[in-house]
């Protein structure tokens, strides 16, 4: 029978620690391997990154929150910050997200405003429109209407669907800008083509007299895609 040590611990005890150990190195290299393989989407995204490193945490993140759970999503914010604090606007905007969603780290909606900036600063698009809604609503930062509708200005102008369409929802109720409603049908039209639904419904009843034909066309379309103001919508116009 072997003998242990004062300690408790044997020489098979040890041997099986130590395999333990390697394992666990091993898994180490190859989770490493995963989380920063350039086999994401986010690689096109970062092309005007010049930190390689700040690249491979931004994919680290993206891999992680696609694997889900509430662990992988703490480290996933994690990695964004790191990406963030070397200066990628993708890294501030992402991070953003999670603040702003409370997901892998506490809820922190001005905190997410700052990040928001940060990547607003560099002309990241989706980070505008969000910052933009922000200051509509006043949340996080003192309300600002004029200042969600130049971030939305923005944002639209580099195709961001929900900038275009929340713009144009603003000029179409002259709600906090004065009302134009031929701007409202320009930037409804552009986000009614990227197939959002509130676009579609909105831009219908815009131009339900005049056109009608293809009022109700979009509203179909609309209401395909399950939303049920479209399907209301069109229930009324059979009545």
């Amino acid at each position: 029978m072997l003998e242990k040590s004062e300690s408790g611990i044997g020489p098979m005890d040890r041997t099986w620690n130590r395999m333990k150990r390697r394992r666990v190195r091993i898994i180490d290299v190859l989770l490493l391997g995963l989380l920063t393989a350039c086999t994401i989407d986010a690689a096109t995204k970062m092309d005007d990154d010049a930190s390689h490193s700040a690249r491979q945490a931004f994919q680290a993140g993206d891999t992680l929150m696609k694997l889900g759970g509430a662990k992988n999503e703490a480290l996933a914010a994690q990695y964004y910050k790191r990406a963030a604090d070397m200066g990628s606007h993708w890294g501030y905007y992402k991070y953003g997200t999670m603040l702003l969603e409370g997901k892998g780290v506490a809820k922190d909606v001005p905190a997410a405003a700052k990040a928001f900036a940060k990547a607003a600063e560099e002309n990241n698009g989706w980070a505008q429109y969000q910052l933009g809604v922000l200051y509509l609503d006043g949340n996080g930062v003192p309300k600002d209407v004029a200042r969600g509708a130049e971030l939305l200005g923005k944002a639209a102008d580099q195709n961001i669907g929900w900038a275009q369409y929340r713009l144009g929802d603003l000029y179409l109720n002259g709600a906090g800008v004065p009302q134009d409603l031929a701007k409202a049908r320009t930037y409804l039209e552009k986000a009614a083509a990227q197939n959002i639904t509130y676009a579609q419904f909105a831009l219908a009843n815009l131009i339900i007299d005049t056109e009608p034909q293809r009022a109700r066309t979009l509203l179909q379309k609309a209401a395909a895609a399950g939303n049920q103001l479209a399907a209301k919508r069109l229930a009324q116009l059979k009545t």
